[in-house]
């Protein structure tokens, strides 16, 4: 009777067994490859995460008093004149046109010239008032409107490059303020700004 070779179990064969080698090692190198990758952080990620830890916005803060010239970015502004005012407008008729304060009315008498190179859109926004407990304050174009003579308002236009713009912008604040700075920046969106003195 012919002898019979037992057959391998498919587990004890040498290519099978060389085959899950190679399957669990590669496993084994992209869960703690990735793990390495994902935890260390390179040099170059801790360094530029420093940099913007350290690096803050920086505020330009000068202090001007009334009168003086400001420069800021293509615009030098002058305040020249503070008034305050309960209303704005006049009686026609009888019927009273146009806008009474909340608070009181800042009205502040402005320069300002085109030094840039380029025609430059100018706001009344880029001022505001900040008192002395860091209020902001922003300007009243509403109220703004009704100024006399008409057109006086300094709101919302285009300046070309030499020339200068005279006109008036209001703010509405409470009553009894007695301290605020003029804050005048140049843009809206500047973490850079100039204090003028105001003495309310």
């Amino acid at each position: 009777m012919a002898e019979v070779k037992a057959k391998k179990v498919w587990y004890k064969r040498w290519w099978a067994i060389t085959l899950f080698i190679i399957i669990g090692l590669a496993i084994l190198g992209n869960l703690f490859g990735g793990n390495d990758s994902s935890s260390t952080p390179s040099s170059s990620n801790v360094q530029t995460n420093s940099q913007q830890q350290i690096t803050t916005k920086t505020e330009e803060v000068k202090t001007y008093s009334i009168g003086d010239s400001i420069q800021a970015g293509d615009f030098t502004w002058k305040i020249t004149k503070s008034s305050t005012a309960t209303e704005i407008g006049e009686d026609l008729a009888g019927t009273f046109f146009g806008e009474k304060a909340d608070g009181v009315f800042i009205i502040l008498d402005v320069e300002v010239e085109n030094t840039g190179k380029s025609a430059k859109y100018l706001m009344d926004s880029y001022l505001k008032l900040v008192d002395e407990q860091g209020r902001e304050f922003s300007p009243n174009s509403a109220a703004a409107i009704y100024l006399r003579p008409q057109g006086s308002a300094l709101m919302f236009e285009q300046v070309n490059p030499g020339i200068t713009k005279k006109g008036k912008i209001v703010f509405d604040v409470p009553a009894g303020l007695k301290v605020a700075n003029i804050r005048i920046s140049s843009n809206l969106v500047s973490s850079s700004f100039y204090n003028v003195k105001l003495m309310i």
